[in-house]
Formats: structure tokens, sequence, C-alpha cells
């Protein structure tokens, strides 16, 4: 391949860092910047992953030593679409890669939930994660009764990290905004709340066996729900699905009472309907029954009080000018959309797996751009001097890997007591502190 390939990677998540490694690896030479549209790099790791969850967190190491590769720029604050257009990108770079996730919430589509107090899992979770455009997004959680709807990882994240207490988060980086409301609300019973049974649920079994450790709340299985030990021919499955049945026949032993707080695990209950004026009061759902591992109604309605309503049924593509949009993803063949456009992760295969999927999965779409671009490059193309020459044009301040590296500093000195770091919310202040810094 040419040593001169002029790349540029969409979004700083798993999938685009990922792709940046990959590329570097197989293309020492090659020139490549990183764009996101927040001032912050690592997309899902710093606002999707679970604030109590530092460990996972921790993979942003390794995207650190691949940003510090002379060859790879970040390039923060430009967003596709509102600050450059898909086509610009394409004037300047021999490669575009997409890596823009699937910013949109699946939505139920029953009525009642476009009232107050329902909230699908991008926005909830992006709000105490400290997300900028997410900062306001719930009010308050002056609630007693919560409903999260779904049975995957981040059903079981909302759920616990609104019952945790602030001595269980003093090692976490939960967004201050967001402790006060949750370390201060009266909720009583949150239900998770899935429409097939226990042994299609989606939680890993790390997740599901976190609950006993709640120090203030008590999870909750009706005994009825729970089968005997599943055995296909899936034994690694097999293994999960045993494991977590083990636990709900654990939590299935503990009481609820009057008192106390309690999340339920409720399984073979489908929404129907949102109930409610201005804000969502209760949630009608049916009762299924599971028949070769699909939901059937049943008929049978009941009703849960309900305060707040969190969907986690999953995310997709919203559109995007110039992007063709299928079935919530961008329309893409192992990853070409277009002559010089490629797309990775969950634009690309749909809101699935773990982060390290997301490293084989753009290893291949490498080896497409490898084989596709091989001596072929556009010298013709500006690449990065061309995009430093389109944001000085139009006024925008981007923010560079050394700038995050500053932000990245205070958050850390700010921090209180143990928790790793105190985050700032606002995009205005990150780019304050830049400015400020540059001009010392």
């Amino acid at each position: 391949m040419g040593k001169a390939l002029k790349t540029a990677i969409i979004g700083s998540g798993p999938a685009g860092m990922y792709t940046a490694g990959a590329l570097i690896s197989k293309c020492a030479e090659c020139e490549i910047d990183i764009l996101d549209k927040l001032a912050t790099p690592y997309g899902l790791v710093r606002a999707g992953v679970a604030p109590d969850h530092q460990t996972t967190k921790n993979v942003s190491r390794a995207y650190d030593k691949i940003m510090e590769n002379e060859n790879v720029r970040f390039v923060g604050n430009l967003g596709l679409g509102s600050d450059i257009s898909l086509q610009t990108l394409q004037d300047l770079y021999d490669v575009v890669v997409l890596a823009i996730g699937t910013p949109k919430d699946r939505t139920l589509g029953i009525p009642g939930e476009d009232l107050d107090g329902v909230f699908g899992a991008q926005t909830f979770v992006y709000w105490y994660n400290g997300h900028p455009e997410f900062r306001d997004a719930v009010p308050h959680l002056d609630i007693k009764n919560a409903i999260v709807i779904g049975n995957g990882n981040v059903a079981l994240d909302v759920a616990r990290v609104m019952l945790r207490t602030e001595e269980e988060m003093e090692h976490s980086d939960l967004a201050d905004h967001a402790g006060d409301h949750i370390f201060n609300s009266p909720v009583q019973n949150i239900h998770i709340v899935g429409r097939r049974g226990p042994e299609q649920a989606q939680f890993s079994s790390k997740e599901l066996g976190e609950l006993k450790e709640m120090e203030n709340a008590i999870p909750y299985c009706d005994p009825e729900h729970i089968p005997e030990d599943v055995s296909t021919e899936d034994k690694r499955r097999d293994k999960v699905i045993n494991t977590n049945l083990g636990f709900l026949r654990d939590y299935s032993r503990n009481r609820v009472e009057e008192q106390g707080r309690f999340l339920h695990l409720d399984f073979s209950l489908s929404p129907k309907e949102v109930i409610g004026t201005d804000t969502v009061e209760a949630v009608l759902f049916e009762k299924n029954i599971i028949r070769d591992g699909k939901a059937i109604g049943t008929g049978e309605i009941i009703e849960l009080p309900c305060d707040l309503l969190v969907t986690c049924i999953g995310y997709q593509m919203g559109p995007l000018s110039g992007l063709p949009i299928e079935n919530g993803l961008i329309r893409n063949e192992e990853g070409r959309v277009d002559d010089g456009l490629y797309v990775v992760g969950w634009a690309k295969r749909g809101p699935s797996g773990t982060i390290g999927t997301n490293r084989l999965d753009s290893q291949k779409v490498v080896d497409l751009i490898t084989e596709d671009y091989d001596g072929k490059v556009d010298p013709e193309k500006k690449g990065a001097a061309g995009l430093n020459d389109y944001c000085r044009e139009n006024n925008i301040q981007t923010v560079s890997f050394e700038d995050w590296q500053k932000i990245d500093t205070v958050e850390q000195e700010q921090a209180a007591g143990a928790s790793p770091r105190r985050k700032i919310v606002r995009k205005r202040d990150m780019l304050s502190l830049v400015r400020e810094d540059a001009a010392k």
C-alpha cells in the first residue's frame, strides 16, 4: 500500500479505535485522523459503560497508545453533519470509515410512550455518565416505582445504578448531577421486565450476580418463572443460562415486604400501553407463554404502577444525509458502503456484542481497505492539512489529543475521595479550559 493513505475515521469509540490500531499495524506510515463530535474520545467507554464498572473502562489505556502514534490525530468537537459534511470528508481523504454507532433508541411502538417520565436507555445512561448533550435529560428522580424494560446488561446497569448508595459508588465516576438525584431518590421498587423467559435473557452472569451485592436493595424473582436447568447442543451458552438460573433461584428465596427497596426480575410480560395524563403513572403488560423460545400473548393484562419508565430494547441509526440507512443500520457489504467509504461497529452489524467484539470486526474491514487501496492513493487529497483549513475557515475550535489529556488531568485532580475523576459535563467548560491553557 502507498505510504500516504489519508484516512478519516468518524467516531472514537471502540470500533473506531480498533480500526485505527489495525490500520497502523497494516500500514505504518498511513495518516489517520479520528474525528468525534465530542471534545472527549472513546465513545461508549466514557459515556456508556456503567460508572461502577471501572475495570471495563481500563481498555482506554490501550486506546491511548493508539492515539499517541505520530501518524494518528484526534480531532474532537467536530460533528459529522452538523460541522462538516460527509462529502467534504470524502473530498479530503482517500478513505472515510464510519464508526458512529447506532445513536437512536428503538421505540416500543405502544400508546403513551411519549409521556413525561419515559426515557430510552441511551438518554438515561448518557445522563448519569455525564454526556454533555444529556446533562439535563432527567429532571428528577423523586419517584417510588420504576420500570426498566429489557433483558440485557444495559437494563441491569440502569436498575443497579439507580439503587446503589453513595458509599457503593465512591469508586465510580458517576456524574455529580446524577448522583445528587440518585442518592436522594425515594425509589422503593424497580421492575426489570422481559417479554420472554429467564432462559432467553441476555444477562451476563457477572452482572446478574452483582445484584446480590447491593447494600440497600434486595433482588427478587418469582420462583414460578424459573425453569429447571437447561441442556442444549450449545454447551457454552447452557453454562451461562444455568449459572443465571442459579442466581435467580437464590433471589427467589428473598422476601418482598412493604418496607425496603426491591429489584424485581419479571419475565414473560409484553408492554401494551403506558398510562398517564401528562406523566407516566402505570404500564399495562400482557402475560405471555413461551413456546419454542417465542413469546405468545395470553390476553391476560396486568398493570404495574410506574413513575419512571426506561426502555432498554436496543438502538438503531437515525437519518443521516448522504448515507443509505436500511433496517436501522448503514447498508453495506461486509463493511464496504461505497468507493472509499466503509463502516465498522454497531453502525455496520447492529448493537450487539462486547467492547472486544469490535476488534475482530474492525480488523476485517481494514483488510478490505488494504485490499482496495494497495498502492493506489490520490495525491490531490489534502487530508489533515485540508481539514485544518476547513476548520479555520469555518471558525471551528477543535480539540486535539493533547487538549483532551489536559481535560483528563483536571477531571482527575478534581476527583473527590476514591473516585477516579469528577467529570466535566458541559462542552463549553471543556473548550474554555483548553482555550485558557493555550493562552498561558
